[in-house]
C-alpha cells in the first residue's frame, strides 16, 4: 500500500495519550489494584465494627484498628495515584514526540513508521476512536495515525483488520493443538 507522511495535532496527540495512558495503567493491573485493596479495607473495617460492637475488644482498640485501616488504605491509594501519574506522563511525552511528521507504510508483514515496527506476527489489535486508528502492540506504545491522513485509510483498516482477525484465529488453532 501506498506510504504516506502524517503529523497529529497537539489537540489529536493529547488525546491518543490519554487513551495511551489509560490503557497502560489497565495493562498493569489497575482494576486488581483497586479493588482489592478496597476489599481489605471494608473487611478490616467491617471486622474491627463487629468486635468493638459485640465487646470482644475495647472501643479504643476497635477505634484505633479504624484509624490503621483508614490510614494505611489512604496511603496505598497516594501510592497508586502517584504510579498512574508517572505513567501518564510518560504517555504525555511519548504524545508529543508523535506531532513530528513521518511517514508510515504497510506490507504483508506489518507497519513501518521510522525506524520502529509494528508486526502482525506480534498479535496487534487494531481500533479505530473518534477519528484516529489505534495498533497495539502487546505490550508499548501504540501506532496512531488520524484517519484524516489518508484517502486510502479505509483500505488500510480493511487490510489490518483482516490480517490481525487472520493472526488470532491463526493463533487460536496453534493453542487447540
Amino acid at each position: 500500500m501506498t506510504p504516506f507522511d502524517f503529523a497529529l495535532t497537539e489537540e489529536e496527540a493529547g488525546v491518543a495519550a490519554s487513551r495511551a495512558a489509560w490503557r497502560a495503567a489497565l495493562g498493569q493491573g489497575l482494576l486488581a489494584r483497586h479493588l482489592g485493596p478496597l476489599a481489605a479495607f471494608i473487611l478490616a473495617v467491617t471486622f474491627a465494627a463487629i468486635l468493638g460492637w459485640t465487646g470482644l475488644i475495647s472501643r479504643r482498640a476497635a477505634e484505633i484498628a479504624l484509624i490503621l485501616s483508614a490510614a494505611a488504605y489512604m496511603i496505598y491509594r497516594l501510592w497508586t495515584r502517584r504510579q498512574f501519574l508517572n505513567v501518564r506522563r510518560a504517555a504525555m511525552a511519548w504524545g508529543a514526540s508523535q506531532r513530528e511528521t513521518a511517514s508510515l507504510s504497510l506490507d504483508e508483514a506489518g507497519f513501518r513508521r521510522g525506524g520502529a515496527a509494528w508486526l502482525f506476527a506480534e498479535g496487534l489489535e487494531v481500533e479505530e476512536v473518534a477519528g484516529l486508528v489505534y495498533v497495539w502492540p502487546k505490550h508499548g506504545w501504540p501506532l496512531v495515525w488520524p484517519r484524516r491522513a489518508t484517502e486510502e485509510a479505509e483500505d488500510w483498516l480493511s487490510f489490518t483488520r483482516a490480517r490481525a482477525v487472520s493472526r488470532q484465529i491463526a493463533a487460536a488453532v496453534d493453542d487447540d493443538d
